[in-house]
């Protein structure tokens, strides 16, 4: 079944939003009832300023806001498939809401989003495609919750992106993912055991990695001659004498420390050290008491 909209503005088909017959429309408010727009069906609106969503939309197809370069902003709260290069080249686009629904982000969404300045995304976005926010220029702050995959090139050339916290969840991170991110600071990574590969920062220079000791982000970091600064990311503490706080400090554990008394202190440590700290002092005896083990 085929219905027309605002004076043959736009036609919808099945639910489906599969053209615009004005590509010089400033504003749209769509109905409730479309559930998809086709791809490329926005492409080249230049003058669209303004749009709103329904609630029933949920799938925004293959570059159907391409090049809308007046876009200001777009709510996608109900929207759980975003096609590749959706917004790509959408350069006045400032503000993005991502919807809790998507559960990964498409090659190139919001590649040469030059006005995008922060974006947050959702802990169910677990993969972020390739390109998909390369050349952000604006993009000063990211928040990552829950993503496990960055493939290539996904924030190449963010050039204003100063720090980054990668959580626990992330698992790898591809080539030239970060590349020519030239005022990138830090970057801190908390899973112990991520694969980095050996491009994924290529003409991104001066940051400082930080991470666990005895990670793979501390290997990668002296393969590549980054800076590396040992943080605690998942804390323990420990009460140990006066000769075992030697004995860690000559093995080259990093600790924090706060003296008890003249023999004993309490330190404090990542848990990723914990085998480590066993292996030259010996296990907690109060791990020991509370598995019902003999202490000695």
């Amino acid at each position: 079944m085929l219905s027309m909209f605002e004076n043959d503005l736009i036609v919808i088909e099945n639910g489906v939003l599969i053209e615009c017959k004005k590509k010089n429309v400033f504003s749209l408010n769509l109905f409730d009832g479309i559930q998809a727009i086709a791809d490329g069906v926005f492409q080249n609106c230049t003058n669209l300023q303004d749009i709103e969503l329904p609630s029933t939309l949920t799938k925004i197809g293959d570059n159907a806001f391409e090049e809308c370069s007046s876009l200001k902003a777009i709510d996608l709260s109900n929207v759980s498939v975003i096609g590749e290069y959706a917004f790509r080249g959408c350069t006045s686009l400032k503000k993005v809401t991502i919807s809790e629904k998507i559960g990964y982000l498409c090659n190139g969404i919001f590649l040469g989003c030059t006005g995008l300045t922060e974006i947050t995304l959702p802990t169910n976005v677990a993969y972020i495609g390739c390109e998909c926010f390369k050349d952000c220029s604006s993009l000063l702050k990211i928040s990552i919750l829950g993503v496990m995959e960055i493939d290539n090139n996904a924030f190449e050339g963010c050039s204003k992106l100063y720090a980054l916290n990668l959580p626990q969840t992330l698992m790898h991170i591809s080539p030239n993912a970060f590349s020519f991110c030239d005022d990138l600071q830090t970057v801190l990574i908390r899973n112990r055991f991520i694969d980095i590969d050996e491009a994924a920062f290529e003409n991104t220079v001066n940051i400082i990695i930080k991470a666990t000791q005895y990670s793979t982000s501390y290997e990668f970091a002296d393969r590549q001659h980054f800076r590396f600064a040992p943080v605690f990311i998942d804390d323990a503490h420990r009460i140990i004498t006066s000769e075992q706080v030697a004995q860690l400090a000559k093995a080259g554990v990093m600790f924090q420390m706060k003296k008890i008394d003249e023999e004993k202190a309490v330190i404090r440590f990542d848990k990723g050290q914990t085998v480590k700290i066993e292996s030259v002092i010996g296990q907690d005896p109060a791990i020991k008491q509370e598995r019902g083990e003999k202490s000695g």
